[in-house]
């Protein structure tokens, strides 16, 4: 698998013209994107993580060349997280008319995976996304995220929680670590799955 980073986006009309399918990640700042990316991908560093929450402020573009095998290019894209307090009424703004024109025009956005932090219940911008997703029949797959900070008999509850907390079928959700690799495997699959439909 190739790995390269493209371009990072900041308004709509910079978005690549190169017509690939488009899978995005969306989550609230801090909810593990960068660190989901890097190990999804095996490539460590390639998404800056930070302990500093709402660091990602643009759409960063990655194109990703699988395995012959396994499939054809396609992007991942990192979206700004969204509900981090800390910065500007102004730059919060743009993000979301940013992420608004994104999901709601882009042609090759054939998925988006959002991230849920699984120690806490899915908060109101959660919701907010669930919901907008729905309306727009997006194709998606809700992740929770950070399944190592919780005990392992408590995933599976924890996951149907957050499924009926959002509205959404629980063969929708999954749980992944980035530490150990917890599912990794599914992720990737549905990932090409979704690139590959017509």
């Amino acid at each position: 698998m190739r790995v390269e980073f493209v371009i990072s986006v900041a308004h709509i009309d910079q978005l690549p013209k190169e017509s690939l399918p488009e899978i995005a990640l969306s989550g609230r700042s801090n909810v593990g994107k960068s660190s989901l990316l890097n190990r999804l991908l095996g490539k460590s560093g390639l998404a800056r993580t930070s302990k500093t929450p709402g660091r990602t402020q643009m759409l960063n573009y990655f194109r990703i060349t699988p395995a012959p095998e396994e499939g054809k290019p396609f992007f991942l894209v990192d979206m700004p997280g969204y509900g981090y307090a800390a910065v500007s009424a102004v730059r919060r703004a743009h993000w979301g008319t940013l992420i608004e024109q994104y999901l709601r025009k882009r042609r090759e956005l054939c998925g988006i995976v959002q991230l849920i932090d699984m120690r806490h219940p899915p908060q109101p911008l959660d919701h907010v996304m669930t919901e907008f997703l729905q309306h727009y029949a997006r194709r998606y797959l809700i992740v929770g995220t950070k399944a190592d900070k919780i005990a392992k008999t408590k995933v599976p509850e924890r996951l149907l929680e957050i499924a009926e907390s959002l509205h959404v079928d629980s063969q929708d959700t999954l749980a992944f670590s980035a530490q150990t690799g917890l599912g990794r495997d599914e992720l990737w699959r549905w990932v090409l799955e979704t690139t590959g439909r017509e």
